[in-house]
């Protein structure tokens, strides 16, 4: 009996301890630190990135200059979560209300953000425990019965540094989930290509031209370089027809998302291209294709070709789509996109370039001599033996 008193002593004690630290860490959350302006500079940075993007909007519409659907972020919400250490991480739900306010303290924000609630909360917040997990990264919580995007932040993913940031995730992530609807073409998945010398080529050679496209203006003969880009796709299709199928559904779904990531940095003044890096803003298409076939991207190179580089293809059609004015209404035709009644950014493209490029004589062979083929083939080569050898 006395080994039994002993043991329940203990758990009282324990459970007093527990309790005393739970009101302690309830009580802190709601007196201390609670105006924005006396928060940690990478807080302060963070809940400020997503405050940014958030005042894009206004509570009625989207913003046309992003993407021209009704693109709605108030009351979409993200939940971003900072780990210190343990016992000290630190858990925020940005642009959005919640019921249960005994574990959240509503912030006094600046006159820039105060049409934003935002929500600090304890640490020992039940619904938030899981998001401490060292395994955790990203993904969803439940708020006021909805499903909110929450992730994970620290003093490298508040700066874009090239690999990933949190202003990407939200963006990519509130924007995603207001286009997904029943009948939105998904991605072909279950399908990977092994790497084929004339595949690779023809995508570095296809980079080429866009790199050209996306360095030209509105007073340069572009009629010319669509027509050299289709007459390269078309050929590629020809030999590679379910990679190319593959690739217009990521152009689409992820690609576009890409492009909205690009125009949101924009307003909001961090101004990200393609392939920023830390201290190599101005890295080109061919460029990558260079660093990925000469090992010096630290990248998985099948999953490049297959998937990635094709985000980035997507969103750059996307940007030449809108700066030439090739087509009508072509982001409000993406949106309408369904599996049945397919189109992607390269239809749109090609359309064009049938109407108005029909002049152009160009060959394939003319088009191989003008941008240095060989040079492409030995790189492409070089990466396939390469990987072959591994």
């Amino acid at each position: 009996m006395k080994v039994i008193k002993k043991i329940f002593n203990v758990l009282l004690i324990m459970i007093g301890i527990f309790f005393i630290l739970l009101c302690a860490d309830i009580i802190l959350n709601k007196t201390v630190n609670t105006d924005f302006n006396s928060l940690g500079a990478t807080d302060r940075q963070a809940i400020g990135e997503i405050c940014d993007i958030v005042n894009l909007f206004d509570d009625k519409k989207g913003n046309s200059n992003v993407w021209d659907i009704n693109y709605n972020l108030y009351g979409t919400g993200c939940v971003i979560v900072r780990e210190y250490g343990p016992l000290r991480g630190r858990c925020y739900l940005v642009n959005n209300k919640i019921n249960d306010k005994i574990f959240a303290q509503k912030l006094k924000m600046p006159d820039d953000y105060d049409n934003i609630s935002v929500y600090r909360f304890a640490l020992c917040t039940p619904r938030f425990l899981k998001l401490f997990k060292p395994s955790f990264y990203e993904g969803f919580v439940s708020i006021n019965n909805e499903d909110v995007y929450a992730s994970k932040y620290d003093v490298s993913t508040v700066k874009y540094n090239g690999t990933g940031s949190l202003e990407e995730s939200f963006v990519k992530n509130t924007f995603a989930a207001a286009l997904d609807s029943p009948d939105q073409p998904e991605i072909i998945s279950g399908k990977s290509f092994s790497l084929d010398v004339e595949n690779v080529a023809l995508t570095g050679l296809q980079y080429r031209i866009i790199d050209d496209l996306l360095s030209s203006d509105k007073s340069d003969d572009i009629n010319e370089l669509i027509a050299e880009y289709v007459k390269v796709r078309e050929y590629q299709y020809s030999l590679h027809p379910e990679y190319i199928e593959c690739q217009e559904h990521i152009e689409l779904t992820e690609g576009r998302v890409q492009h909205v990531f690009y125009n949101i940095s924009t307003f909001t003044g961090r101004n990200i291209t393609y392939f920023n890096k830390e201290k190599a803003d101005s890295i080109t298409f061919y460029s990558a294709y260079h660093y990925l076939c000469t090992g010096k991207y630290n990248s998985d190179v099948s999953e490049y070709f297959d998937h990635t580089g094709n985000i980035y293809v997507g969103a750059a059609l996307c940007g030449i789509l809108r700066d030439f004015d090739l087509c009508s209404n072509w982001d409000k035709k993406l949106d309408n996109a369904t599996n049945s009644d397919f189109t992607c950014q390269y239809y749109m493209i090609k359309d064009y370039c049938e109407k108005k490029c029909s002049d152009n004589k160009l060959t394939l062979d003319d088009i191989k001599l003008a941008y240095n083929y060989d040079e492409i083939v030995n790189m492409a080569t070089a990466l396939v033996e390469g990987n072959e050898s591994k």
